[in-house]
C-alpha cells in the first residue's frame, strides 16, 4: 500500500509539473496576435523590432514544431529586417527557412505567403548582384502569385522588378519583353497604377534601344497617371528621369535638365539615395558629354558620391568613377583619367583592391560581376585612355598596357553576351562594341602585332553566328529526346511569333497572341537553362569563345593555295589584313585615302542595268579605283581570294585592273566570301545524304503571294538536275512549302529556282514557294542536314538588314545558321535567265567534282564567252557570289553493283565457253596408234 501511495503521489506530481510546463507556452493564436502587432509597428526601430522578432522566434520553437505558416512568417519577417541592416546573407538564410516550410504543403502551411518570400530573396539576390538567383526567384513569386488575387500585386511587382534587372544588365529585349509580360497581366486584373509602373519600365528600355517615338507616348502616360497622387512619389521621380534620358536622347538638353533636377528632388524628399545618386550620373553627363560644362559635371558627380555613400551602391559608386573618368579624358588629361578607372574598378564588388593603373582584375574576378557589360565599357575606356596617353608619350610599356585591357575588355563583352537572352540586346551591344574593337586594331597597328589584329578582327564579326553554330554542334551531344524537345520549343516560339505577327487590328486578339509568344519564349528560355544545367558537354561546347589562331588560317589556306583579307570598315578608318600562307600585312587607310561609301555607289550601279551602260566610264572608273585602293597593294598570288568583309558584300571579281574596265579580276582571280575565319575552319558535320542534288522552281505562284511566273525555271531546273546521277525535282504544284521543309535535309546540293524579298524595311527576308513563303527565321528550325550547298537562284537572296559587327541577315545567313556551309546567292534583282544560265553551268562543274568557287568562277567566264558584248556587263554575271566552304561537293556514286555483278557472271558464261570448247576440240583430235 506504501508503495502504491508513493506512486500516486509522483504521477500527481508529475501532472502538477506538467501543467505548470504547459502553462509556460503561449497558444499559437497569442504569438500570431503579437506577430502582427509587430508587422503593423512600422515606427518602432528596426533593431526593436528584430529583438521582438527573436523573442517570438524562441518562444515558438520551445512549444511547437517549426511547420506552419506562423512560424514560416515569422522567420520570414526577420530575414526582412536583416536585409534592412546590411545583413544579406542572414536575410537569405531565414528567408529560405520560412519557403521550405510553406514548400511542405502540408496542415497549417500557407502556400500563398510563398510568393512574399520569393519576392524578397529576389531582391536580397539582387542586393548581391546575384541576378541569375534573382530571376529564378521572381519566376517563382510569379507564378505563385498568380494563383491568389490577393497576391496580384505582387505578380506586377515581380514583373517590373524583373524587367528593371534585365535592364540593368544590359538585357534591353529582354526588359521589354518581361514589362510587356507584366503589363498583359495587369490589364487583365484592371490595376493602371501597376500597368503604368511597367510601362515606364519599359519606356526606360526603349530609349536605350532608340525606339524614342514608342518611349515617348509610354512615359507622358505614366507621368500623368503618377502626377495625380502623393503616394506615388517615387514612381513618378523615375518617369521624370527616364523622361529627361528620352529627352536628353533627342538633344532637348534644356529640358532634359529640368526633368532630372524634378526627379532629383522628388527622390531626396523620400530618401531614395541610390536614385538620387543616378540622377546625378546622368545630369553630370549630359553636361560633360552634350554641353562641354566641365564643372557642373563634376559638380553633379561629386554630389553623387555624397549620395551613394548613404545608399553603399557598389555599382553606382563604380558608375560616377568611370564619368569622372570620361570627363579628365575628354580633357585629354589620360593620367588622371586612368587613375578614376582604377578607382572604378576598385569600387566593383569582385575584391580588387589594386590601386596600380597598369594592373586589372583577373578573368575569375570579372566571372562575380554581374553587370557584364558595364565592366566590358569600363575595361574599354581605360585601354583607350592608355593607347591615347602612348601617342603623346611613345612609351611601348603603355601599348601593351592598352591591348591586355583591350584583352580583358573582349572576356568581359563574352561574359556579357552568354547571359543575355534578347537577340536584339545581342545586336545592340554588338553595335555598341564597334569602336572597341576599332581602337584595339590600331593598338595592333601601332604595335606592329598582326597575331592579335587577327584575333580582334575575329572578334569583331559574325560572333552571333558563331554562338548558334556552336549551339548546333553542342545540340549533338544532348540524348535524341532532348533534341526533339529543342525542336519542339523552337517551333513553339517561331510559330507564336509569326502568328502574333499576323494579328488583325483586333486590340484583344493581339493582345493574347502576344501573351503566348512572351510564354513560348520563356518556356523555352528556361528549357535551355535546364540543358545547361544537366549537360557539362553542352554547355561547354556552346559557350566556347575560342578562335582560330592566324597560323591555323594559314595551314588552311597553305593546303588551298588561297589567300585571306579581313577589312575592318568604319566611317573614319579602314584596317585591311592581308593573309597568305607565308606571311600576314595589315594596312590602315584614313577616310581621305578610302571613303566606304563608295562601296554602296558600286553595287548600286552594278545592280541598275541601264545605269551601268549610260554611265559605264564612271563605273569603270569606281571598280578601278576601289581595286587600286582595296586589293592591288596587297599584292596577293593569281588563284584562290577569300574575302571576309565588314558589313558589306561586294563582288571583288567586278573590280577592274584599269581604267577602262576591261579586265575584271575574275580573270585573275577565284573569289570565295565568308562571315569570319571562324567560320571557314568550323568542322560543321553533316548527316548522310539520300542523294546528291534536290530543286525546287515554283514556276506560277498562288495569287496572294502577288509575284510574277518564272516561266522557264521549271526547264532550267531540269537542266541543271540532268547533271547528277541521284536528284530529285519540285516543280510547279510540287514546289511547295511543305515539300521543301521535308526533303530539303537529304540531299547534299539544293537549288531554289523562285523569288524572294529582302528590303531592308521588312522584318526578316522571304523566300517564296509556290503556295507559301519561308521566312528566314524558319531555317533555323532545320537540324541534321546533310546539304553541303544551297544554291539560291532568286534576287536578293544576300540581302538584307545589316546589323553592326555581325553582318547582314539575308537568307543566306539564315542557311548558314543551320549548319549548312556553303551558299550561293545573289546581291541584287537577277535578270532571270543570266541567272538560270550561270546557275547551270555551276552545276554542270559541280558534278565534275571542282571545288565551289572554281567552279562558280568557270560559270561566269563561260557565260561571258558565249554571249553578247551586253552580257559582259557585271549586272549578269557578277550578282551570284560564293559564301562560306569552296571544297569540292562530295557526292554519292551511282549504284553500279548490279554493272559489276552482270560482269562477273557474264565472265564466268565466258570461261565456261571457252573451257567446253577447248574440251571439244580436244576429243576430236584423238592419237591413232
Amino acid at each position: 500500500m506504501l508503495n502504491q501511495s508513493r506512486i500516486l503521489i509522483m504521477i500527481l506530481y508529475l501532472l502538477v509539473c506538467n501543467r505548470q510546463v504547459f502553462s509556460q507556452c503561449s497558444p499559437r493564436q497569442e504569438i500570431w496576435d503579437s506577430l502582427k502587432k509587430i508587422e503593423e509597428n512600422t515606427i518602432a526601430p528596426d533593431a526593436e523590432n528584430l529583438k521582438q522578432l527573436k523573442k517570438l522566434h524562441q518562444a515558438y520553437l520551445k512549444c511547437y514544431p517549426p511547420s506552419d505558416s506562423i512560424y514560416a512568417r515569422i522567420v520570414h519577417r526577420i530575414g526582412g529586417i536583416y536585409s534592412k541592416t546590411g545583413e544579406t546573407e542572414t536575410a537569405i538564410q531565414f528567408t529560405k527557412e520560412a519557403v521550405s516550410v510553406n514548400l511542405r504543403g502540408t496542415k497549417g502551411t500557407d502556400r500563398s505567403f510563398l510568393a512574399n518570400s520569393y519576392f524578397n530573396l529576389s531582391t536580397f539576390y539582387s542586393q548581391l548582384y546575384l541576378y541569375e538567383d534573382s530571376h529564378k526567384a521572381l519566376d517563382e513569386c510569379i507564378a505563385i502569385s498568380r494563383q491568389f488575387p490577393a497576391k496580384y500585386f505582387l505578380t506586377t511587382m515581380a514583373f517590373e522588378q524583373k524587367s528593371y534587372a534585365f535592364f540593368q544588365t544590359g538585357d534591353y529585349q529582354k526588359s521589354i519583353e518581361t514589362a510587356d509580360a507584366g503589363i498583359l497581366f495587369a490589364k487583365a486584373i484592371g490595376d493602371p497604377i501597376a500597368e503604368a509602373s511597367l510601362l515606364s519600365q519599359k519606356a526606360q528600355a526603349q530609349v536605350e534601344l532608340d525606339d524614342l517615338q514608342k518611349a515617348e507616348e509610354n512615359i507622358k502616360k505614366t507621368i500623368t497617371i503618377f502626377s495625380g497622387d502623393a503616394y506615388y512619389t517615387d514612381r513618378l521621380a523615375t518617369s521624370y528621369s527616364v523622361y529627361a534620358q528620352l529627352l536628353t536622347t533627342r538633344r532637348d538638353f534644356r529640358s532634359a535638365i529640368i526633368y532630372y533636377k524634378k526627379s532629383f528632388a522628388l527622390n531626396e524628399t523620400s530618401a531614395n539615395w541610390v536614385q538620387c545618386s543616378r540622377d546625378m550620373l546622368n545630369l553630370g553627363y549630359l553636361y560633360d558629354y552634350h554641353l562641354h560644362d566641365t564643372s557642373n559635371a563634376l559638380l553633379c558627380y561629386k554630389k553623387g558620391l555624397t549620395m551613394v555613400d548613404k545608399s553603399n551602391d557598389d555599382y553606382q559608386r563604380s558608375g560616377l568613377y568611370i564619368n569622372m573618368g570620361v570627363l579628365f579624358w575628354r580633357q585629354k588629361d589620360y593620367e588622371q583619367a586612368l587613375q578614376y578607372y582604377q578607382k572604378a574598378l576598385n569600387a566593383l564588388p569582385i575584391h580588387f583592391a589594386d590601386q596600380s593603373i597598369k594592373n586589372n582584375p583577373t578573368v575569375t574576378m570579372l566571372m562575380l560581376v554581374s553587370n557584364d557589360y558595364f565592366v566590358s565599357t569600363l575595361l574599354a575606356n581605360k585601354a583607350e585612355a592608355f593607347l591615347d596617353l602612348y601617342k603623346i608619350k611613345k612609351n611601348k610599356d603603355l601599348l601593351h598596357a592598352a591591348l591586355s585591357t583591350y584583352q580583358l575588355a573582349d572576356k568581359a563583352v563574352d561574359l556579357m553576351r552568354w547571359k543575355q537572352y534578347g537577340e536584339q540586346s545581342k545586336l545592340f551591344w554588338r553595335g555598341k562594341t564597334k569602336k572597341m574593337y576599332e581602337n584595339a586594331i590600331e593598338a595592333c597597328y601601332l604595335a606592329n602585332d598582326v597575331n592579335l589584329a587577327f584575333f580582334f578582327m575575329e572578334k569583331s564579326r559574325a560572333v552571333l553566328l558563331n554562338d548558334n553554330l556552336n549551339e548546333l554542334g553542342a545540340s549533338a551531344k544532348l540524348p535524341p529526346a532532348e533534341i526533339q524537345k529543342d525542336q519542339e520549343y523552337r517551333v513553339k516560339v517561331i510559330t507564336a511569333q509569326q502568328k502574333w505577327a499576323a494579328s488583325t487590328l483586333d486590340k484583344n486578339e493581339s493582345d493574347k497572341n502576344q501573351a503566348k509568344l512572351l510564354q513560348a519564349k520563356a518556356e523555352f528560355e528556361n528549357y535551355i537553362r535546364s540543358l545547361e544545367k544537366k549537360y557539362p558537354a553542352y554547355y561547354q561546347y556552346k559557350y566556347t569563345a575560342d578562335v582560330p589562331s592566324l597560323k591555323d588560317l594559314q595551314t588552311y589556306l597553305s593546303e588551298r593555295k588561297a589567300s585571306f583579307v579581313h577589312y575592318f570598315i568604319n566611317d573614319s578608318v579602314t584596317y585591311i589584313l592581308g593573309i597568305t600562307p607565308e606571311n600576314a600585312r595589315l594596312t590602315k587607310l584614313s577616310k581621305k585615302q578610302f571613303d566606304p561609301a563608295k562601296l554602296g555607289d558600286f553595287v548600286r550601279i552594278c545592280s541598275e542595268k541601264q545605269a551601268l551602260i549610260n554611265n559605264y566610264g564612271s563605273f569603270a572608273t569606281l571598280s578601278y579605283d576601289l581595286q587600286k585602293t582595296l586589293f592591288q597593294p596587297l599584292q596577293l598570288p593569281r588563284g584562290k581570294v577569300i574575302i571576309c568583309s565588314d558589313g558589306f558584300l561586294v563582288p571583288f571579281e567586278a573590280l577592274s585592273k584599269d581604267p577602262q574596265g576591261r579586265q575584271p579580276l575574275l580573270g585573275d582571280h577565284i573569289f570565295d566570301y565568308v562571315y569570319s575565319a571562324g567560320y571557314l575552319l568550323k568542322n560543321l558535320a553533316a548527316a548522310p545524304s539520300e542523294g546528291n542534288f534536290i530543286g525546287f522552281a515554283p514556276v506560277h505562284f498562288q495569287p496572294y503571294l502577288q509575284v510574277a511566273d518564272l516561266k522557264k525555271a521549271g526547264s532550267s531546273l531540269q537542266e541543271a538536275a540532268a547533271f547528277y546521277s541521284s536528284s530529285k525535282v519540285f516543280t510547279g504544284d510540287e514546289s511547295t512549302k511543305n515539300n521543301f521543309v521535308n526533303y530539303i535535309t537529304g540531299y547534299s546540293i539544293v537549288n531554289v529556282f523562285s523569288h524572294a524579298s529582302a528590303e531592308a524595311s521588312n522584318s526578316e527576308p522571304l523566300l517564296f514557294m509556290q503556295d507559301s513563303v519561308i521566312r528566314l527565321s524558319e531555317l533555323q528550325l532545320s537540324r541534321n542536314l546533310a546539304t553541303r550547298l544551297v544554291v539560291l537562284s532568286a534576287c536578293e537572296t544576300n540581302v538584307g538588314k545589316n546589323a553592326t559587327g555581325e553582318g547582314i541577315y539575308s537568307l543566306a545567313r539564315g542557311f548558314t545558321s543551320a549548319g549548312i556551309p556553303s551558299i550561293a546567292a545573289t546581291l541584287w534583282k537577277a535578270d532571270e535567265q543570266a541567272i538560270y544560265d550561270i546557275s547551270i553551268i555551276f552545276h554542270k562543274y559541280l558534278a565534275q567534282g571542282l571545288p565551289k568557287d572554281e567552279a562558280l568562277q568557270k560559270a561566269k567566264l563561260d557565260f561571258i564567252a558565249c554571249n553578247s558584248l551586253e552580257k559582259s556587263l557585271p549586272y549578269y554575271w557578277a550578282n551570284m557570289i560564293l559564301i562560306g566552304n569552296a571544297d569540292p561537293v562530295e557526292l554519292n556514286s551511282p549504284n553500279t553493283g548490279w554493272i559489276i555483278g552482270l560482269g562477273l557472271v557474264a565472265l564466268v558464261v565466258f570461261t565456261v565457253v571457252i573451257y567446253r570448247k577447248k574440251a571439244k576440240t580436244s576429243s576430236s583430235k584423238k592419237p591413232s596408234f
